[in-house]
């Protein structure tokens, strides 16, 4: 009878392999479940980091296609200040762009207290005159949702005589009307708990002719 109930019940050693193997499959789903984690982690950084990345490329091609002429036909423009820019860039058919065009880059304010910082674009030929100043008629495209804020400076001489430096807005007036900055600069900051990062941007213009 003793011998029956001893074949029927565990053995402790019995127990004690079930109690381990167990606890091993515990630990290799919890390594599972964190690693899982770290892998979706990384994704949505790479997924952030490539989000900002293109609008810094976007940025780039677009500061760096100026259309040789100001929009009166003497020469190139770009007007800016300290939170936003406009200006004329050119036809590119690589890029499905059949007609030059205005551009203006901007923050937008949200019911939040944050920026969106947005692109507008419309045909160039549909602004009169050479003034680049005014909310330009097109479609706004949002390039990053959500920012903190948005500064822009310039490089370069807007007057004859003068050292080049770096300046807080751009409006060359009388014969410098036609003149660009050497370089701009584009600073996007974000909330201190926003994973989004955004290195010093600085570009050179294009088609400086």
């Amino acid at each position: 009878m003793a011998e029956v109930e001893s074949e029927a019940g565990f053995t402790l050693i019995e127990m004690i392999v079930c109690l381990a193997l167990a606890a091993l499959l515990g630990v290799l789903l919890v390594t599972a479940i964190r690693v899982a984690g770290t892998a979706t982690a990384a994704a949505g950084s790479a997924a952030i980091a490539e989000e900002v990345q293109s609008v810094r490329d976007h940025l780039r091609r677009t500061l760096g296609s100026l259309t040789p002429r100001r929009i009166d036909g003497t020469g190139p423009v770009l007007q800016g200040g300290p939170d936003g820019l406009r200006a004329a860039i050119g036809a590119d058919q690589a890029l499905e762009r059949p007609v030059d065009l205005t551009v203006a880059l901007g923050g937008l304010p949200r019911d939040d207290g944050r920026f969106d910082f947005v692109e507008s674009r419309a045909p160039l030929e549909s602004l009169p005159g050479a003034a680049l100043s005014g909310e330009p008629p097109g479609a706004t495209e949002v390039l990053l949702q959500g920012i903190a804020g948005l500064s822009i400076r310039y490089f370069g001489t807007l007057k004859d005589g003068i050292r080049p430096a770096w300046h807080p807005a751009w409006q060359p007036a009388g014969q410098a009307a036609g003149r660009l900055p050497g370089l701009v600069e584009i600073q996007v900051v974000f909330a201190p708990r926003d994973p989004r990062r955004w290195p010093p941007l600085v570009i050179a213009l294009g088609n400086r002719r």
